[in-house]
């Protein structure tokens, strides 16, 4: 970091994973809302590296296209992430004080603070659960950049404590800052589903990716509906992009009406499914961090997660916690929360300009 207090810090954010409408997964929507924050700060001087398609519209988080650095548009996007490591910092030369790589990767030899968000450690921990040219491509140039960075921020101690077990000479290196609910998910007018506006529902957000778990949901939900046949489970997501696992129920469940699928939603969708759902489910087997848990508890709705670390981390005391494997158990809990109030909680959200403060706080530090 800079120690001349008369200008801010020349920050630059990569963005080049974030498509032109800005929506996406928790990457993007990090990234976006990162970005966003550290624009509202004084101390920084936000710069975004970004694609051609995308720049025109980041620009506008920037203020400025002065302050957008284009990714070549001769580069196709499978080769994005190699040019990224191996040839950026040509591009960069000693321009910034600090360059933060948001998605696995940074730039090799770069003349600047480096900083990498970890999200997670699945490349390493559950490889098979990416496409094989993702996880050949991906996973030396990350555990480079993992190794290179002057600060890694771990999205929770969770993940904190698999990247030092994964190498434990990074621990002094190491912050944790946690993410927070999307301003515009809690600001959005709610906008009903119709098939659910009638009805009793639970609610599972997140992917259909073995990871996710959503087979004992699925099966859960099949045992559920013997006692209370009104109710209906909404799996929420984007669609597919590698292997689905729903379990042997789905199908069933999907012809009679109990399962209903929604995708690519809005905030405003989303949200009322989280202010109106009897009972949110995150049966995931492995998470960096969870963000649907707390979207679910910001937004008032009962929560039952697994005992992964990191759901566990961050729901705490607001949730009940169960086996992942446990089908019975977690048909149990539902029928509970059907049968109970929704809970009256006097909870702050926590904001992206604290994410944004605590990120600074911890490049300054380390």
């Amino acid at each position: 970091m800079p120690t001349d207090r008369a200008r801010p810090v020349r920050w630059l954010l990569m963005a080049g994973h974030v498509p032109q409408d800005l929506r996406g997964g928790g990457i993007v929507r990090y990234t976006v809302e990162l970005a966003r924050a550290l624009q509202r700060r004084d101390d920084v001087e936000l710069h975004l590296l970004t694609s051609q398609q995308a720049a025109g519209s980041l620009a506008e988080l920037t203020g400025s296209e002065e302050r957008i650095v284009r990714l070549p548009a001769r580069v196709p996007d499978p080769l994005v992430p190699a040019f990224e490591r191996s040839l950026l910092s040509r591009t960069l030369a000693s321009r910034f004080d600090v360059v933060q790589g948001a998605k696995h990767l940074l730039p090799r030899s770069v003349a600047a603070r480096t900083v990498l968000t970890v999200h997670d450690m699945l490349l390493f921990d559950r490889p098979a659960d990416f496409p094989l040219p993702k996880r050949t491509l991906l996973r030396r140039p990350y555990a480079g950049a993992l190794r290179q960075a002057g600060t890694l921020l771990c999205v929770s101690a969770a993940t904190r404590t698999r990247l030092t077990q994964w190498a434990p000479e990074l621990a002094a290196r190491t912050a944790v800052v946690p993410l927070a609910t999307s301003p515009q998910l809690l600001s959005s007018a709610a906008t009903p589903v119709d098939g659910l506006a009638c009805k009793t529902f639970g609610l599972v957000v997140g992917d259909s990716s073995p990871r996710k778990n959503l087979a004992v949901a699925v099966s859960a939900w099949a045992q559920v509906i013997e006692q209370r046949p009104d109710a209906v489970l909404a799996l929420v997501g984007p669609p597919a992009w590698g292997v689905e696992a729903y379990g042997p129920d789905h199908a069933r469940l999907v012809a009679s009406g109990h399962v209903v699928q929604l995708t690519g939603v809005d905030d405003g969708t989303l949200r009322w499914c989280y202010e109106n759902a009897a009972v949110v489910l995150a049966p995931s087997l492995a998470e960096g961090f969870g963000l649907p848990a707390v979207e679910a508890l910001d937004l008032g709705a009962p929560l039952i997660t697994s005992l992964d670390p990191a759901l566990v981390e961050v729901s705490g005391s607001d949730a009940d916690h169960l086996r992942a494997d446990d089908v019975p158990a977690w048909a149990d809990a539902v029928l509970r929360h059907l049968s109970a109030p929704r809970p009256t909680r006097d909870r702050q959200p926590r904001t992206w300009d604290d994410v944004a403060a605590e990120t600074v706080a911890a490049v300054s530090s380390t």
